[in-house]
């Protein structure tokens, strides 16, 4: 079978150069932010992390929106390496970069959800585990995956631009916002059903102090009430 490939990624099927592209860098700049944070004692500090993310998603119309497309995003470019070869020639198909790309946020979330609750962190690796096995089992055509990964990414800008009034937080810390965008939508989703409200108090007024000392003069928007 012939590889149509870009570096490393090979695709099974017809798709943009530009698309190619965005695939082979995303995970090296994810593992590139992983050894980053690592080295600033920061890759697995839950709280830390959380309030860096809350701090640029504190207007509840740009947290819905993110609530929505986030999983819609992470689904998509899963769906999207669906479609890549086996890491390697002659591997079972399931062993592509769906599934590489998979095992670094489960394995991820498991460590950093297990900061909050064991149960979290397991939920949160097995929500991951749940889209890898739903993309490779049934396959849409990943041009369709590709167009509602743009969509999801304009949708989310609008949100910052016209409702958040702040650029969002991958213009700061690209591979950060990336790895904690999932798990901050499965937190907030939960804390506004009632779970773990007095953790998510905290780490909102600790957000709150986060973006007043970013945002030059320190002011308090009326969104952060």
């Amino acid at each position: 079978q012939k590889y149509r490939s870009l570096k490393m990624i090979g695709f099974e099927e017809d798709v943009p150069q530009a698309l190619k592209v965005y695939m082979a860098v995303l995970m090296p700049l994810l593992i590139i932010g992983m050894i980053q944070s690592a080295v600033r004692g920061e890759l697995f500090n839950f709280k830390q992390q959380v309030k860096f993310y809350m701090s640029y998603h504190m207007d509840p119309v740009n947290v819905l929106i993110h609530v929505i497309f986030v999983p819609t995003l992470l689904y998509t470019a899963l769906g999207v390496l669906a479609a890549t070869s086996p890491i390697m020639p002659g591997f079972p198909k399931f062993l592509d970069y769906s599934l590489v790309f998979g095992s670094i946020y489960a394995g991820y979330y498991f460590v950093m959800g297990s900061k909050v609750s064991l149960s979290f962190g397991i939920g949160a690796s097995l929500l991951v585990v749940a889209a890898v096995v739903c993309v490779q089992s049934f396959p849409v055509n990943v041009n369709t995956y590709a167009l509602i990964h743009v969509v999801s990414w304009l949708v989310q800008f609008y949100g910052h631009g016209v409702h958040e009034g702040r650029a969002p937080a991958l213009l700061t810390n690209l591979s950060q916002a990336l790895l904690m965008a999932p798990l901050f939508v499965l937190f907030e989703t939960l804390t506004f059903v009632g779970w773990k409200k007095s953790l998510h108090e905290e780490l909102k007024n600790g957000a709150i102090k986060m973006k007043q000392e970013a945002v030059p003069g320190g002011r308090q928007s009326k969104k952060d009430n």
